[in-house]
């Protein structure tokens, strides 16, 4: 039992060490819209990025938490492109 634990533990480990890239990225070219926006909440786009990514989850019961995760990686990008907003200005 503990070694099947200790399997899982470390596929997840590996997974976050893909996925921690992957957020990087996709929060830097967020924050990189800063200075293009005129707004920075756009509650339309939000809600397109929310049901894409819900959408490509195949296992209808992990779509609720894939848009929990999502809706917190809009807020972060908001958070970023308003401090790069005021940078760049």
């Amino acid at each position: 039992m503990r070694n099947r634990l200790d399997e899982k533990r470390k596929e997840i480990d590996a997974i976050d060490a893909r996925l921690a890239g992957l957020l990087a990225e996709r929060l830097s070219v967020a924050a990189s819209l800063g200075g293009l926006k005129k707004k920075i909440r756009d509650t339309a786009r939000e809600a397109a990025v929310l049901k894409h990514a819900a959408g490509l989850v195949m296992d209808r019961r992990l779509r609720p938490a894939v848009k929990a995760v999502y809706r917190e990686l809009i807020k972060q990008g908001r958070r970023l492109q308003r401090a790069s907003a005021v940078k760049n200005k």
